[in-house]
């Protein structure tokens, strides 16, 4: 029998055709890949009828147009058709269309058409799916249905009404939105934080011939953590006070301590463990994780499902214990469930799909090597005994009770699952504490230290802790969360990845949607029951139908919302000013000047009239329309004050006589004259008030901050290679191509993944290095009539994000592609020749 199945990658074909040569010998096999969505909601408003959600008008996406036609041909051929689909919702709603598409082109008479799903690229998984086909499981269509339309009525009915209103901003969206506002939020409680003041004390104690460090933990029965000390007077007195005591053991604490092993990998988990433990995005594990799929070494990686199936989990114990024998193997079998909102228990876990294939013998490299390290560890730790330590607390008393510091230590006693999960950074050998120590001993106090401190504001989010956010607020699935990131940044709104900074346009499109659709989709809470609802449409529980009348009638009601009597959707009346004076008053804590008694003023320092929000060729800026002062927004580092008296008068530069002023750039405080009619910088340290900056320190950051040295003058074109001072920290200049000195931490290993820039090491008479500087600089080479350097500069326009390369020679700067250094070397030289109009060109080498 001949038979086609459509899967959705090319890279699954030929491995999964190779299976299935295997195990059904008898039978011939064509197995092709769709690309994924065949069909999909063209962008125009009418594609949705709210009157009859069945009446949609599907449109062929670009690719799926010449694979239908592929696809036409092979099932004429074919007498069975296999949908095989990935196993979820979008996968389920591929098939569908699959199936309708073949339906209408009449091709499937006298065929057997069947769907197939599978959750590992394994012999045994694809025979099984083969022998058990079923139909498509039209509820879990209704749910990819019911969702599709919701992001596209809230990408037609919401994203156009913000397009008026907000400068910039390019969408909202159902799950996006709600996510931006978290970023948001954690931003404002960054700004609100106001930093106390605190003393923390530390001692070393010596017993005999070993030393104790101790830190202090209570003063006169009161805990530390509770009541702080809170300055340095109070400081100093008590260390006088430690000065005169003397200090004895007063308890030897020991208890047993046991740490047990985390639940293997669900989607949002493994984004999680592998930001944080091997710096990937989101974005980056779920690409890798997919070729680790594909390949066949993982289970699927869109799951949020903990648990193991019973099978599997006595291969996997055996396996354990045949391999590190059963000390390491846990007394019984452990069994997870997971705490995140709207977890679907059904779905296995990813794991490796044979747990004989450690990494070591998987011909794996790179970034696939440590992804499937990190999810074989955490699966086979999954089943393994607990690690034990013995924790070991000394309290260390003054005579009279009044001081008490603590001492701890942890010895490991058996690592357990750690064996696989601790870090090669985790040795866990805090210092062990002698054997012979006894109660009531005395001990000799040889230290005293302690430092002014602050506390610190609220930590910003990274991608795992988002996504963790997001999980347990039952935002988005598992299939949403790298993809939602990578649009926060890409339509600028965030930006990075270890710490998510909202923009100033993320923050204002945020307020917005906050006060025009309070309680509806921007909530946490409306955008989770929304999920549970679409699971429920999944199990066939409600009517997809009934959700989507429920979520249209509230949308109306939304854009139809008056605010001071005119209604939002009024394209003649709510105009501008209305947006202005909602995000005046929606960010009124965040965005104006503060005075120096806390209160927060709309007062112009310049003219006294009123102060506005408003957007610019460059973004959001607040603005006195009066005198035409500005500021930044969300930046209440400067006083309303200081705004006063600035630009401030420092005086007259000794030496080209020009006024020094002390003022504010784009970049902050700073000090600033002109020479040869070009302004120079200085920028003030962070402990220095820039208003009493005076004369003699103004012209020291500017020679600090400006200056230069001729490092060594290039051969090819006579131009001086020289090493500058900006208000970014020193750099090596040529010709306008510049290079930042980045010198390698002090305190820890380099990070192979940045390149380190040290000018001040260099033996600038090499031929070698001249080169390494050359090219350090991005310098491809030099003008054959001019002989100045023709090199890549890279730009960042405006407040974008994104970086723009540009081909330049002196004062010529043309753009140029983005992958340019993927170009082989002719191909670069073409394109120099081509850009400048030369006929000769040679890389330097």
């Amino acid at each position: 029998m001949n038979n086609l199945v459509i899967v959705e990658s090319n890279a699954k074909a030929s491995k999964i055709k190779g299976y299935l040569d295997s195990k059904f010998p008898e039978d011939n096999w064509q197995v092709n890949a769709c690309l994924g969505h065949i069909c999909d909601l063209p962008n125009e408003e009418k594609a949705v009828n709210p009157d009859d959600w069945e009446d949609l008008k599907w449109a062929d996406t670009t690719k799926g147009k010449k694979v239908i036609k592929e696809l036409t041909k092979l099932c004429k051929e074919n007498e069975s058709i296999f949908l095989a689909t990935d196993p979820d919702r979008e996968g389920e709603a591929i098939a569908w269309h699959l199936n309708n598409k073949f339906e209408k082109k009449k091709l499937l008479k006298d065929k057997f058409v069947s769907r197939i799903s599978f959750t590992e690229i394994t012999p045994s998984a694809i025979e099984e799916a083969i022998k058990n086909p079923r139909e498509i499981d039209q509820n879990l269509v209704n749910a990819y249905l019911a969702r599709r339309i919701l992001d596209h009525l809230i990408g037609f009915k919401v994203s156009p009404f913000l397009w008026r209103h907000i400068s910039r901003a390019k969408s909202a969206g159902r799950v996006q939105s709600p996510s931006l506002r978290i970023v948001c939020e954690k931003e404002d409680e960054i700004d609100a934080f106001i930093p106390e003041e605190y003393w923390p004390f530390s001692g070393k104690f010596n017993y005999k011939d070993f030393q104790v460090d101790a830190d202090l933990t209570s003063i006169n029965g009161e805990k530390i953590e509770k009541k702080r000390v809170s300055n340095e007077i109070e400081a100093k007195q008590i260390e006088n006070e430690l000065t005169s005591q003397s200090f004895y053991l007063k308890e030897i604490e020991s208890k047993p301590q046991s740490n047990s092993s985390k639940a293997p990998f669900r989607t949002s988990t493994l984004q999680q463990a592998a930001s944080s433990k091997l710096s990937f995005t989101a974005d980056r594990t779920m690409r890798v994780a997919q070729k680790l799929y594909e390949d066949g070494l993982i289970t699927y990686l869109r799951t949020d499902g903990i648990s193991i199936s019973n099978d599997i989990l006595n291969d996997l114990r055996n396996f354990i214990s045949s391999e590190y024998g059963e000390k390491y193997l846990s007394e019984k079998p452990k069994i997870y469930k997971s705490k995140a909102a709207n977890s679907q228990e059904a779905h296995e876990p990813i794991r490796p799909t044979d747990f004989s294939v450690k990494p070591s013998k998987a011909k794996l490299t790179g970034d696939e090597m440590k992804l499937y390290s990190l999810i074989w560890n955490r699966t086979l730790a999954s089943q393994m005994s607990n690690s034990k330590y013995e924790r070991k607390t000394l309290v260390i008393s003054s005579k009279d009770g009044e001081y008490i510091f603590r001492a701890a230590s942890r010895k490991n006693l058996f690592l357990g699952f750690e064996l696989l999960t601790k870090e090669e950074d985790e040795d866990g050998t805090a210092t062990e504490f002698p054997e012979n120590l006894k109660e009531q001993e005395e001990l000799i106090l040889k230290e005293i230290n302690f430092e002014q401190k602050f506390t610190s504001p609220p930590r910003r989010y990274s991608e795992a802790s988002l996504i963790k956010k997001m999980e347990e607020e039952g935002i988005g699935r598992p299939s949403t969360y790298a993809s939602i990131l990578k649009n926060l940044r890409e339509k600028k709104y965030t930006y990075g990845a270890k710490s998510i900074t909202p923009s100033d346009l993320g923050r204002v499109l945020s307020s917005y949607l906050k006060f025009i659709f309070k309680d509806f989709f921007i909530e946490d809470k409306f955008t989770a029951d929304m999920e549970k609802d679409l699971d429920k449409i999944s199990s066939g529980e409600v009517s997809w139908t009934d959700v989507l009348d429920k979520f249209w009638e509230l949308l109306q009601s939304y854009l139809n919302k008056k605010v001071d009597d005119v209604e939002i959707s009024n394209k003649e009346e709510f105009k501008t000013r209305q947006v202005l004076d909602i995000l005046n008053q929606e960010l009124f804590h965040q965005v104006f000047p503060t005075k120096e008694d806390g209160t927060v003023t709309r007062s112009c320092p310049k003219c006294g009239e009123e102060v506005s929000l408003k957007s610019g060729s460059w973004g959001y800026f607040i603005g006195c329309s009066s005198c035409k002062w500005t500021k930044k927004p969300f930046d209440n580092s400067i006083k309303w004050e200081t705004y006063q008296e600035l630009p401030k008068e420092i005086g007259l530069h000794p030496d080209h006589g020009s006024m020094i002023f002390a003022d504010l750039s784009i970049n902050g405080p700073c000090v600033w004259t002109t020479k040869d009619e070009k302004k120079i910088y200085g920028a003030p340290d962070e402990d220095e008030d820039l208003l009493e900056i005076g004369l003699n320190r103004a012209v020291d950051l500017i020679e600090r901050d400006s200056g230069e040295n001729i490092l060594f003058t290039e051969p090819n074109s006579n131009l001086p290679v020289l090493l500058k001072n900006g208000r970014f920290g020193e750099y090596t200049e040529f010709d306008g191509f510049n290079k930042a000195t980045k010198l390698p931490p002090e305190d820890k290993p380099k990070n192979p993944k940045v390149t380190y820039y040290n000018p001040h090491e260099l033996d600038y008479l090499s031929k070698e290095t001249q080169i390494f500087v050359m090219k350090s600089l991005r310098i491809l080479g030099f003008h054959p009539d001019s002989s100045r350097p023709i090199g890549i500069k890279i730009k960042k326009p405006g407040k974008a994000f994104k970086f723009v390369k540009y081909l330049k020679c002196g004062d010529v700067e043309v753009e140029c592609q983005n992958d340019f250094y993927k170009l082989e070397d002719d191909e670069k030289v073409d394109l120099v020749k081509k850009t400048f109009g030369i006929e000769k060109f040679n890389l330097i080498s």
